[in-house]
């Protein structure tokens, strides 16, 4: 798989937070970055959940959030929050999804702070992105 990893953001703020973006769509998490950039935040876009692992794990650079698609080739979206909080425990993360069913979640010790259901509007999103870097 062609790995899209971008960094991109304008600073609004003294240090704005670094968001991780994960989804198999490159378009889509291209399309998600955009939107937080222009909110102030900084991203990095990964359309492979392993790379976005193997970021977080190397010290490279720690998000404060993660925004995860749920189904993706490879390990899901509750794989790599609970791998990330292995890695990272304070990690704030946003699961998206059209059908994350509650069994499926409580097979997983770490579960996602928030889940937005596919589709979402870009609104519904920066409100929950800004809710949950506010704590």
């Amino acid at each position: 798989m062609n790995d899209k990893d971008s960094q991109q953001g304008m600073p609004q703020e003294k240090t704005p937070s670094v968001i991780f973006v994960v989804d198999d769509s490159p378009e889509l998490g291209e399309m998600i970055s955009l939107f937080l950039t222009r909110a102030g935040y900084l991203t990095r876009v990964f359309s492979d959940p392993l790379r976005a692992l193997a970021v977080m794990a190397s010290g490279e650079a720690q998000p404060r959030l993660l925004i995860t698609d749920f189904r993706m080739p490879g390990i899901n979206g509750l794989e790599l929050i609970h791998r990330s909080k292995l890695i990272h425990p304070t990690l704030k993360v946003i699961a998206a999804s059209a059908n994350i069913l509650d069994e499926e979640i409580e097979q997983y010790p770490f579960h996602p702070d928030r889940i937005l259901a596919k589709p979402y509007t870009t609104a519904s999103l920066l409100k929950t992105v800004k809710t949950l870097l506010a704590d």
